[in-house]
């Protein structure tokens, strides 16, 4: 794949790839960490990945998956270098996939915590990559009602989370 393609392929998802990760880390700089990493990552596999299908959906479940990992770890501080920090950040043992599906049962119950709207809007937005305007669609909600309850529902999320 050459960088012109990879560009157009995948560029004009950054922003929906941000939204996911923001979503889920509630920190902009956290969240383009992750997508910085998702188009590494790409970039990487960019010969062996199929040209002729719409690469949404798998830029979303990495974007989702590197937010997870980030979560599973902590996100390490950015002087906390020790030997013993980086071992657990590269960990693949059977008890970090265990944190892992952990870590994504508790995002998926802490949207099912939220008020029913709330619950609806987080659903459709980070789950399965709605933007606002096509909730707005789906549900019938007007658009201000629409970034309200997303508003509302992602900062009860972030609390949530940081239980």
């Amino acid at each position: 794949m050459t960088a012109a393609t990879f560009k157009s392929t995948f560029l004009p998802l950054s922003a929906t790839m941000y939204r996911t990760a923001y979503g889920l880390l509630g920190n902009p700089q956290d969240a383009e960490d992750a997508v910085q990493e998702a188009f590494i990552q790409l970039w990487q596999k960019r010969d062996r990945l199929p040209v002729d299908e719409d690469m949404r959906a798998y830029c979303q479940t990495l974007v989702r998956n590197l937010c997870i990992d980030s979560l599973r770890r902590g996100r390490l501080a950015e002087d906390d270098t020790t030997a013993e920090s980086l071992w657990v950040a590269g960990e693949t043992s059977a008890s970090s996939a265990l944190e892992t599906k952990e870590a994504v049962e508790q995002v998926e119950q802490a949207i099912h915590d939220l008020p029913e709207n709330q619950q609806r809007v987080a659903e459709l937005h980070l789950m399965h990559d709605r933007s606002l305007s096509e909730i707005e669609q789906e549900t019938g909600f007007s658009a201000v009602n629409v970034r309200v309850l997303w508003s509302r529902g992602k900062k009860k999320l972030q609390q949530l989370l940081r239980r």
